[in-house]
């Protein structure tokens, strides 16, 4: 078998588009056709094929195999060439570009930027930046590439300013000094006509626009702006004429502003000076004429005045004790020169500080000093913060005469604890309680101190114990028959003293008269607002059976001692009505009972209810018969 290949290249380079188309002769049979040894097909067409060398094979109905190679070709890629021709000047638009196309398949068609495409190789009024360019071949295949227009020398501009001498003066320059562009520059100021010269004089403070025109007519402005100096101003203070004479003010000139060294002068004076300070001036109203190097001037008016004579006041700062270096002063000041003051502590050096501490209380003398050096001296007193008052507090007088219950206290302000109280009596005696409440105190007049724990003291303070009542006087006893009796009436009681020996009060005996149921010694004491009498002397009384009178009225207690019931069994010859009672050994009827008039014997009984146990008498009285017999009740 004879194999004859029929190619067509592809149309652009790179692409896929050519194609084999293989002829056969010989062989046996229906043939097939492999392609780089792929799988074999009955089409002899090979297509969509990339530009290379293939092998072709083709087999017949008895399997026999032939081969050969066939190369697809493509066009050569298309090459481009650019030459960019510049714009004259920074911004223009007559810049161009000329392409130049190789390979492909020839005719050529070229486009800028994705514009509309052209047969013209060349484009123009182009200004400076990056391009891109596309040529397409006549069969489709096209070529793109970025090409850059270069842009001319700038023209740089740069201004040398030389600014005006003074405030508003018309003398400031502008040299402009050009560099770029095409050479050969002119220059022009605002609207002004061009100038090959380079500096413009003559200019106030102001901003200027300057343009500067090359060779190729291209252009460049720039701004430049002519300062003026800082205004020249001035400050004039003065210190006012103080207690140092007449012409002991002075003027001060503080300038901002200006150029370079500066000079001063007074109006009414004809000579200048270096030194911004006028001396010896007296009061009046000045001019002070300032001169900076520029030879620029300002004026400042100022007055000289006369200061008010310096003063100085204290205000004390007490210490915390009497020793403790804790006080102080903070000085005022007013009038005299100045705002500086220097202060003083008399016998120590000057300070700026008008504050003074660690000071003990007492009496100091401070001076200050004004910025002319004047003087003034104040003295004040530094007192003790917790100085201590000691004052007479709560006083419980004494109830009775004599006694010794009598309790006093002292009230204390400042100091510092502890605290130590001394408690003087009249003789001169000192209570050994150490504290500022004493008790049992009698009548008297107490002479209290303090010290505190820092060894200060208060002044003295007297306390007076008074006795709020008198004793009432020693009770007299009188005795009638078988009775006792004082002349007082309330606040009395009896009391007896047996043959044992033992006094003891009379229960319930607190009434004027007594009726005595035992033997022994009686004797009152009174009692008036709380405060006992002496006792009266005693009295002995004896106690003796009571006879019956007569045999007209007799009275019996069955049983005796009684429990519960009081029965009399009672016998009279004449008919009258009793009357019974019980009275106890206080003399106080305690029970009372009235027995209807009989004649002849009787018996009765009465329940004791409410009737303590004890020795009672029993009193029985007929008109001017009576009977009276002791009775125990148990």
């Amino acid at each position: 078998m004879t194999i004859t290949n029929t190619i067509t290249p592809a149309s652009c380079s790179g692409t896929g588009n050519g194609q084999i188309v293989v002829a056969v002769a010989g062989g046996t049979g229906n043939k097939q056709y492999q392609l780089n040894e792929q799988a074999f097909q009955t089409s002899n067409v090979f297509s969509n094929l990339r530009p290379g060398t293939y092998t072709v094979g083709v087999k017949d109905a008895l399997g026999c195999v032939a081969q050969n190679s066939a190369e697809v070709k493509q066009p050569n890629s298309i090459a481009l060439a650019f030459k960019a021709v510049s714009p004259k000047c920074v911004g223009g638009a007559d810049g161009g570009l000329i392409v130049t196309a190789t390979g492909g398949n020839g005719t050529y068609q070229y486009q800028l930027n994705g514009g509309t495409p052209q047969v013209s190789d060349t484009f123009f009024d182009l200004k400076s930046g990056s391009y891109t360019v596309t040529v397409t071949d006549r069969l489709g295949c096209a070529a793109s590439q970025s090409v850059a227009i270069g842009a001319p020398n700038a023209l740089d501009i740069r201004p040398v300013i030389t600014p005006t001498r003074c405030v508003g003066s018309a003398d400031g320059s502008v040299n402009v000094v050009a560099a770029g562009g095409a050479g050969s520059y002119q220059y022009q100021l605002g609207a002004g006509a061009f100038q090959t010269g380079t500096l413009f004089t003559g200019l106030a403070a102001s901003t200027y626009e300057f343009t500067v025109k090359d060779a190729n007519g291209c252009l460049g402005k720039q701004t430049a702006t002519v300062p003026q100096p800082a205004p020249l101003n001035l400050t004039a203070t003065s210190t006012p004429v103080n207690c140092f004479g007449a012409n002991s003010g002075s003027i001060t000139v503080t300038p901002s502003g200006g150029t370079g060294t500066m000079s001063y002068q007074l109006t009414i004076s004809k000579t200048s000076q270096t030194s911004n300070v006028f001396r010896n001036i007296a009061i009046g109203d000045y001019t002070v004429v300032a001169t900076d190097a520029n030879g620029c001037t300002a004026l400042a008016p100022v007055t000289v005045g006369k200061s008010e004579p310096l003063t100085v006041r204290a205000a004390p700062i007490p210490a915390t004790c009497c020793v403790c270096p804790t006080g102080g002063a903070i000085l005022a000041t007013g009038g005299g020169t100045g705002t500086g003051r220097l202060f003083q502590l008399s016998g120590q050096p000057f300070q700026a500080s008008n504050q003074f501490g660690g000071l003990k209380p007492g009496t100091y003398r401070f001076r200050v000093s004004d910025e002319a050096g004047c003087l003034d001296s104040v003295t004040t007193v530094i007192t003790d913060a917790s100085a201590m008052s000691l004052t007479a507090g709560r006083i419980k007088d004494i109830a009775c005469a004599g006694g010794s219950d009598g309790e006093a206290a002292v009230q204390l302000t400042g100091g510092t604890k502890p605290f130590t109280f001394f408690w003087q009596t009249e003789r001169k005696d000192t209570l050994r309680a150490r504290t500022p409440t004493q008790t049992g105190l009698s009548e008297g007049t107490y002479t209290v101190s303090v010290v505190d724990s820092n060894r200060c003291t208060a002044a003295t303070a007297f306390v007076t114990v008074r006795t709020l009542n008198p004793l009432p006087p020693k009770p007299v006893i009188a005795q009638v028959s078988n009775m006792l009796s004082v002349t007082e009436v309330t606040g009395i009681q009896w009391y007896v003293r047996g043959d044992t020996g033992v006094t003891r009060p009379i229960p319930n005996a607190t009434f004027s008269t007594l009726t005595p149921v035992a033997s022994g010694r009686y004797y009152v004491i009174v009692t008036q607002n709380g405060c006992a009498s002496p006792p009266s002397d005693p009295v002995s009384f004896v106690l003796t059976a009571l006879p019956e009178p007569g045999t007209t009225l007799s009275v019996r207690v069955v049983p005796n001692p009684v429990t519960d019931r009081l029965r009399l069994e009672m016998e009279q010859a004449g008919r009258q009505a009793v009357q019974v009672q019980l009275i106890d050994a206080s003399g106080r009827s305690v029970f009372r009972q009235q027995i209807p008039p009989f004649t002849g014997q009787l018996q009765t009984e009465w329940p004791l209810a409410g009737i303590p146990p004890g020795l009672y008498l029993l009193k029985a009285e007929a008109g001017s018969r009576q009977a009276i017999l002791r009775v125990l009740v148990q």
